[in-house]
């Protein structure tokens, strides 16, 4: 999509509207809901300040109640991320006793909220994942056959009857047709990301296994689910997969990230050589340029050439958004905050904020898994290797949530210590956390110290 510049009257009504319905919100994500309903503007922040006013709210800092937003601030100097509400997802239909809210506390982006009271044990919803990572711990499983690449079900022999192996290559192999489908069409094992078809991905791939790479694999995962769509025709795909990317995950440049870490004077040389090479990687693989590596370019052009005639290329505004090395930052930035451990990105999941005493749990149950019928109920048991499930997430009631409750998850191993959690849940995800755990815990801790 071709980015438009809004006259200084487009922008200054956009920009009244949005105050006088948002209140209380900070420029930074009033900036983010710009881009929401408008995606193919391009305005900077220093442009969009011109013509917003001030906001009203006085608060400097949440109370000690608020949940952390991924890469926001519940106290003190956090990062900011830019984030907003995904305008893709039919709330209603996947998780109809909930909603999504953006909070008028500053440092605080989104989240989701109960409509109807939730009761311990009760599924809110279920999720695949838009862009599907692998965990490195089942690569043995993967590259033996033994486990769908798309949905990560463990068959029960390696390379079952009905399965299905790639067309192209020996890398991937899926349950049925349906799961190969999906695959192709949602990243997983994208034409692009395929060896067999795409020569030039074979470096980024052997990288990534080798570092267990996981980051690096989903945004890899996502440039090529983009630039499929796009170079497909399919205007419609790459628009929403730039929606979603661009205006709606929580996202910060993981060098402003990193540099939050007590060692980052050290070893800033090293992660920015690394990250540059990562970067030059993934050019070689999705688009390589003709200027310095020929071979390359022309390989990458023989290839895209199979799957449709005449692809126009990228134009500068497309190069400097998906291509660039800062932009390459800020996905990987993305990535961090919102990965889940067992599969990868989900939409809606992405809505959810840390709390250190969550009220759900994030679960990935077997195929044959099904709610209870009576509420409440007992948690699901704990997996074990015999009854691993697949990459599908379902959302689980923890503890009784009220109507206007704020649905919240922990981002770290609730069994840390407060120290522990609050340094990790910094250097993370680019917060403090000020939740009534934390408080509580720091006044005992105080407590003991006088007693001491």
């Amino acid at each position: 999509m071709t980015n438009t510049t809004p006259t200084d009257e487009e922008l200054q009504s956009a920009a009244q509207s949005l105050r006088e319905h948002n209140p209380s919100l900070g420029i930074t994500k009033l900036l983010s809901q710009l881009k929401i309903d408008h995606p193919e503007w391009a305005v900077s922040e220093k442009r969009f300040k011109k013509f917003i006013t001030p906001s009203t709210s006085s608060a400097t800092g949440s109370n000690n109640e608020s949940q952390n937003s991924k890469g926001n601030s519940s106290a003190d100097d956090g990062l900011i991320a830019k984030t907003g509400i995904d305008p893709l997802l039919d709330i209603s239909s996947i998780a109809p006793k909930i909603k999504v809210k953006m909070f008028n506390v500053q440092g605080k982006g989104k989240g989701l909220v109960a409509k109807e009271k939730l009761q311990v044990g009760e599924l809110v919803w279920q999720e695949e994942p838009w862009i599907a990572t692998n965990d490195s711990d089942l690569t043995p499983y993967l590259s033996s056959r033994e486990m769908c690449s798309q949905c990560l079900t463990l068959f029960p022999q390696p390379n079952p009857p009905l399965s299905v192996p790639c067309k192209h290559c020996a890398e991937a192999h899926f349950c049925n047709r349906r799961c190969y489908s999906k695959a192709v069409d949602q990243g997983t094992h994208n034409d692009y990301l395929c060896p067999g078809q795409n020569r030039e991905c074979k470096a980024l791939l052997s990288f990534i296994n080798q570092k267990k790479a996981r980051d690096i694999q989903g945004v890899a995962r996502i440039i090529a689910q983009w630039r499929r769509y796009r170079d497909l025709g399919d205007k419609k795909g790459a628009e929403e997969v730039e929606k979603r990317v661009w205006g709606s995950m929580a996202r910060v440049s993981q060098r402003v990230k990193e540099a939050e870490r007590r060692e980052w004077p050290y070893i800033a040389k090293d992660r920015l050589e690394e990250w540059r090479l990562t970067h030059l990687l993934i050019l070689r693989a999705l688009n390589p340029s003709n200027g310095e590596d020929p071979e390359s370019y022309k390989s990458f052009q023989r290839f895209i050439s199979t799957k449709k005639k005449n692809i126009p290329p990228l134009s500068k505004e497309e190069e400097e958004r998906w291509f660039s090395f800062d932009s390459f930052l800020e996905l990987l930035g993305l990535i961090g905050l919102n990965q889940e451990s067992s599969g990868g990105l989900y939409a809606l999941h992405s809505h959810l904020n840390h709390n250190c005493e969550p009220n759900l749990q994030v679960r990935n149950l077997p195929k044959n898994w099904t709610p209870p019928t009576t509420l409440p109920a007992e948690l699901p048991p704990p997996m074990t290797a015999a009854t691993r499930g697949t990459n599908k997430i379902s959302i689980i009631v923890k503890k009784t949530i009220h109507p206007g409750d704020e649905l919240t998850i922990s981002y770290v191993d609730q069994r840390s210590s407060r120290v522990e959690r609050r340094v990790k849940l910094r250097e993370q995800y680019g917060f403090w956390c000020g939740c009534n755990r934390c408080t509580r815990e720091k006044k005992e801790e105080e407590l003991a110290d006088k007693k001491g």
